[in-house]
């Protein structure tokens, strides 16, 4: 597992060999999708994908990396439950700049990859920047000096990050995704500092 923090952000890359079932393909492409608007990502009107039991193995995929995420990168010991899950077809299409409410940890996990498909994170500011907003001369640009970073996608890609993170896929090429949003679950705070709360 990789990772960038992009201002204080960590969003971290994983890359599998995978390919997916017959039985698995049929069922993502035969489902309901709807599309907002032109040029735009055909999107699963099903968001509780991965309660279905024969997109088990992916759900298990998704829900290892995340966890592995939440574990090692974030080193909390709270645990996490699945709040949604949809997939999206993606035809020389894109996906606004958008974050997910209502979530704590997202996954994207790329089935399958053919062209040039990027996601792009967006903070609005980069490190740098929050502390002065001066217009740099960047020398060569990292997770500190940026306020944007780009990925190339390519089959079997999992991307893990924090919900409230700004993020667009552009395409110049044909890809099946499936994310996930995750929320946190447990006990918080403490009752002598009257911050307790249980999720």
């Amino acid at each position: 597992m990789d990772t960038i923090i992009l201002n204080g952000s960590p969003i971290s890359i994983v890359k599998i060999d995978f390919v997916l079932t017959e039985e698995e393909k049929k069922i993502i492409l035969n489902l309901n999708y709807e599309k907002k608007k032109e040029n735009a990502s055909f999107v699963s009107q099903d968001s509780c994908l991965l309660k279905r039991k024969e997109l088990v193995r992916i759900e298990e995929i998704m829900s290892y990396w995340v966890n592995e995420y939440k574990d090692k990168i974030l080193q909390i010991k709270n645990k996490l439950r699945i709040v949604q899950s949809w997939s999206t077809l993606n035809n020389n299409s894109n996906h606004h700049f958008h974050a997910h409410r209502n979530s704590f940890i997202s996954c994207s996990f790329y089935l399958e990859n053919e062209g040039k498909n990027k996601i792009i994170f967006s903070k609005g500011r980069s490190a740098i920047e929050e502390c002065h907003f001066l217009d740099y001369d960047i020398k060569e640009h990292n997770a500190f000096n940026s306020e944007n970073w780009t990925f190339d996608i390519t089959q079997g890609m999992i991307i893990v990050f924090l919900s409230n993170l700004n993020h667009e896929s552009i395409n110049e090429g044909k890809k099946i995704m499936m994310g996930s949003n995750y929320f946190i679950t447990g006990k918080f705070g403490k009752h002598e500092r009257y911050t307790y709360l249980e999720i």
